[in-house]
Formats: structure tokens, sequence, C-alpha cells
């Protein structure tokens, strides 16, 4: 577990839907927020909110093209955080820190991580 707080350079956050991982009801590209206390995840896409850790179901991760996401979905919601950091290595050390904090990861952010351990 961490104490110090993480700020994750964001280049835009979404609100998605679980059901629909690649639609966004909105996004916010001019000052998107995710920021990982020690005890919980900040985040803003319209407006700013706070969840502690044990309120992520699930940390994902998707790219395409340019894009490198951190999909953040909640116990009892079906809306997700999309978090598009721009850069593997920042999302790898996001997705890290999430980890170390206790959240379950999807097989994909899972395969993330692995492929940095497996690179010479």
């Amino acid at each position: 577990m961490h104490t110090t707080s993480l700020t994750v350079t964001l280049e835009a956050a979404f609100l998605g839907l679980r059901a629909l991982p690649w639609f966004a009801l909105a996004h916010n590209s001019l000052n998107p927020r995710l920021i990982l206390h020690a005890d919980r995840v900040e985040y803003r896409v319209l407006r700013r909110r706070e969840q502690p850790y044990s309120a992520i179901a699930e940390v994902d991760y998707r790219n395409w093209h340019s894009t490198q996401n951190i999909v953040l979905a909640f116990e009892g919601s079906a809306f997700t955080f999309i978090a598009n950091t721009g850069v593997l290595g920042r999302t790898r050390g996001a997705i890290a820190r999430l980890q170390a904090q206790g959240c379950v990861l999807s097989p994909r952010a899972q395969d993330l991580l692995g492929s940095a351990i497996q690179r010479p």
C-alpha cells in the first residue's frame, strides 16, 4: 500500500457504460483528473468524485491507435470512468499502483503488467 498520492496526467477522461466499453456518455479533454491517493481514487469527467479503492470492481486496460486507457468499473454501477493517459508507461504505472492498492485487474490489465516484466 502506498502512502503518497499519484497524480496521473491524462489526455482525456470519459464516462462510459460497462455494457458498451467503447461508448462514452460524456468526455473531458480540458481538465480531466485521476489522482490515486493512499486510501481512495479521485477522478473527474464532468465533476470531481472520490471513491475508496474497495468500491472499484475491476480495473481494465484498453488501447486503440494512440489511446492508452485505464477503465475503472465500480461496484453496483453501470458506469465506468475511462482515463486516456496517452502514454503506455504512464498507464502501466497507474495500473500497477491500483493493483498495489488491492484492486482486481482484468486479464488485459494483468497482461499489460506482465508484458513489462517479460521485457529484457
